[in-house]
């Protein structure tokens, strides 16, 4: 059962917003205002400090750049580098393990299990 007392509160609250409601909205609008303001400066200072960020580390990139390519001009060529030998047999890309192994040493003589079950009995 919806007690009476709330019923009465939730009207009595309707009808003193829709009565205050326009002076509350004249009021909460400097409010806001205030702390839209404040928001776009404080955005507009998080980009700016990333940009600052993202230059330094810019910076930071060139200069190890420039050094790594003054070190290789002062070095002069490295020595290339050996090559493994070229082999007629193609390496699998994962390691065998035994049991593909043993699988690959005697084929099975089983058929895969077809994809349909056989009806079972229904009791």
């Amino acid at each position: 059962m919806f007690p009476f007392g709330l019923a009465v509160g939730f009207v009595a609250g309707a009808a003193t917003a829709a009565l205050l409601a326009p002076q509350l909205v004249q009021q909460a609008r400097p409010v806001a205002k205030a702390a839209l303001k404040t928001a776009l400066a404080a955005l507009h200072e998080a980009q700016v400090r990333g940009a600052e960020v993202a230059e330094a580390a810019e910076d930071l990139y060139a200069e190890v750049r420039a050094e790594l390519d003054e070190e290789a001009v002062q070095t002069g060529p490295s020595a290339p580098e050996t090559e493994a030998p070229e082999t007629d047999v193609a390496e699998p890309a994962f390691p065998a393990t035994e049991a593909s192994q043993d699988a690959e040493r005697s084929p099975s003589t089983e058929s895969p299990p077809s994809a349909e079950s056989p009806p079972s009995a229904a009791a």
